[in-house]
């Protein structure tokens, strides 16, 4: 079990409620918790970010990005200076390959701040992916895990399937010929699907981010098999939500405990600091 002294948040999307996400994180892990923003991650000039980001981008499904050998246009540059500086959100179809992006991020994190002791959490609007060689080809993600870890909001959103009972009823409108109004479908499983304007969305990002914490403390994957646990690895929205908040909204007995024990041996190293000192 690692027993990290510090979570580091860092901030780069305005589609969920910060202060709530933080004040439950305190109410859970027994450490020191400090939320930042972009300002303290961009430590290189813009530009040369904006390069990055072009870099990491993912323009065939079906061959794995190479970051060193990608070739960047001033569009690209351009595009993403653009969203640096909050002129334009990412664009629906753009996707970013995740260890990429995690090895951007870590790039940038302080040497000082890189041991075990501290754990870095980046949250953003951006879509990610990783290439599976199971089937030669990427796929969205809604977290990557690792050193940082990374949580994608809009992933939260397209990487789980809609419920099949919607792409059922979506291919027997067509089928039938029946003009389709999206919208309309989509309130038909409204408790069902997710949105990007979901007000649930900030209950269900805390599942995430504890799914990496939990990373964190166990250096190992963490997804659990049980369906009302928080670190129930979702493959479809609707059981996101079941996970996250209609049906649970918790950690299961074996997780709890494992979050009891984190706590208690960190409860434990800060009565002997005291008592050293």
């Amino acid at each position: 079990m690692n027993r990290f002294k510090h979570i580091y948040i860092y901030m780069l999307s305005d589609k969920v409620d910060y202060n709530s996400i933080l004040t439950y994180l305190t109410s859970m892990i027994n450490c020191n918790i400090e939320s930042r923003g972009a300002d303290a991650l961009y430590k290189y000039d813009l530009r040369d970010v904006a390069k990055m980001y072009a870099r990491c981008k993912v323009n065939d499904v079906f061959r794995e990005t190479a970051y060193s050998n990608v070739l960047i246009s001033e569009d690209d540059i351009e595009y993403e200076l653009s969203m640096l500086d909050g002129y334009l959100q990412p664009k629906p179809n753009t996707v970013y390959d995740g260890f990429c992006l995690q090895g951007i991020y870590s790039s940038m994190i302080d040497v000082e701040e890189s041991s075990l002791d501290n754990v870095h959490i980046i949250m953003t609007d951006r879509l990610i992916a990783t290439y599976s060689e199971e089937d030669m080809r990427y796929h969205l993600n809604t977290v990557v895990l690792g050193y940082p870890s990374i949580v994608s909001i809009s992933g939260i959103v397209e990487a789980p399937a809609k419920p099949k009972e919607f792409y059922t009823l979506y291919y027997y409108y067509l089928s039938q010929g029946i003009t389709i109004n999206v919208d309309e479908l989509k309130s038909i499983f409204k408790d069902m699907i997710l949105e990007h304007d979901d007000p649930r969305l900030t209950d269900i990002v805390k599942g995430y981010v504890m799914q990496a914490v939990f990373y964190s403390i166990l250096n190992d994957t963490p997804f659990c098999n049980e369906k009302r646990c928080i670190l129930y690895n979702a493959h479809w929205q609707d059981e996101v939500i079941g996970a996250q908040i209609r049906d649970g909204g918790g950690l299961c007995r074996k997780h709890r405990e494992v979050l009891d024990e984190f706590n208690r041996l960190h409860n434990t190293a800060n009565s002997n600091s005291i008592l050293t000192n």
